[in-house]
């Protein structure tokens, strides 16, 4: 169980919560994960672990909720122990700190994390959707889906894509919606 966690750590949090293309060095604090489900279980055949019913977990980042978290572990024989990908599925609800220490909350259907090396090239996304809003201090979008680069810390707001400012008091505008990302 606590290879499971460990694996768990590295997929749905440091990632998901935390998403910066250079994160610093985790504290023993962010390295703490929680994880509550009604149920779980391993498969070895395909080497899978699903949590299900209300899944929770929690670290000094933020909190991941959902109702089926699948996750999917490389071949016993591969070198890299990094999960090649992890699905959030109905309910999907994360509550997470940016790196700019601003909390956001995030809710879509689902959420699919996709993690390889090909040819050398590290290639991981965090793709939420089909339809997902997010929602910061200063700012919310919604997007279908939203697709985020870890890797480029490229953002993609795939198609009917709402965005709104929110105004401070006296203060104006919030300046440029392409500034939001920064």
């Amino acid at each position: 169980m606590k290879k499971t966690l460990c694996l768990l750590s590295i997929v749905s949090l440091p990632a998901v919560l935390g998403a910066q293309t250079n994160p610093a060095p985790p504290t023993a604090a962010q390295q703490e994960i929680g994880l509550h489900a009604g149920r779980g279980y391993y498969r070895g055949s395909t080497r899978q672990v699903v949590y299900c019913d209300h899944v929770v977990v929690t670290n000094a980042q933020g909190r991941l909720s959902c109702e089926r978290l699948t996750i999917n572990l490389p071949p016993s024989e591969v070198a890299d122990s990094h999960p090649t990908n992890a699905v959030a599925e109905t309910n999907l609800d994360i509550i997470y700190i940016d790196k700019h220490g601003e909390t956001n909350h995030l809710v879509a259907d689902k959420g699919v994390y996709a993690y390889s090396v090909i040819d050398g090239v590290t290639n991981e996304t965090f793709t939420f959707g089909p339809h997902a809003t997010n929602t910061a201090a200063k700012f919310w979008f919604t997007g279908e889906p939203l697709v985020w680069d870890n890797i480029k810390g490229d953002f993609n707001f795939g198609t009917n894509v709402d965005l709104k400012l929110k105004q401070s008091a006296g203060s104006g505008t919030n300046g440029s919606p392409f500034n939001l990302m920064k």
